[in-house]
């Protein structure tokens, strides 16, 4: 249950950033928060398996919008953005996560989080602010994977949870 709420928490912050910031909110969030969900995205694959892992997904992401909205009620395009990008990522991530499902955790944690940052960052940019920033997109890969790099280190290194499941 904790992993759900913390979740929930990263993904509202991360809106709220973008919100109060603007583009330059997401390089703030691309570098922590965005790939701590992604990660965690694996960590539930793990934990979920099969038809569970889409529907808490999905579930996971909706509700994490909609309390970005209700926290700021000027949130609807950045909660829709990352709604929608948010799905379209997991999506992706979850299927390259299920191909390489008996590869080590670092191909197929680190695989399906760079697929996931390619999609988001697009997504999001798009339906957020209706225009796609090169510069902006190429700096949140660079700070998404490397951020992603770092939680998988605290996850799957040093806390270990994949043990744990």
């Amino acid at each position: 249950m904790i992993s759900y709420i913390i979740y929930i928490i990263a993904f509202v912050f991360a809106n709220l950033l973008v919100q109060y910031f603007g583009s330059i909110g997401l390089i703030f969030s691309s570098l922590f928060l965005v790939p701590f969900d992604f990660i965690m995205r694996c960590f539930f694959h793990e934990k979920f398996k099969g038809k569970k892992l889409v529907f808490k997904l999905g579930l996971l992401v909706l509700l994490s919008s909609i309390i970005t909205y209700i926290i700021n009620f000027n949130t609807f395009n950045i909660a829709l953005a990352s709604c929608i990008g948010f799905l379209f990522a997991q999506v992706f991530a979850s299927l390259f996560y299920q191909i390489f499902i008996n590869k080590s955790y670092f191909i197929k944690v680190n695989g399906s989080d760079a697929i996931a940052i390619i999609i988001d960052s697009f997504i999001f940019q798009l339906i957020a602010f209706n225009e796609i920033n090169i510069i902006i997109t190429f700096s949140q890969f660079v700070l998404k994977l490397f951020g992603g790099f770092f939680w998988y280190w605290i996850i799957f290194k040093k806390l270990k949870l994949q043990e744990k499941w």
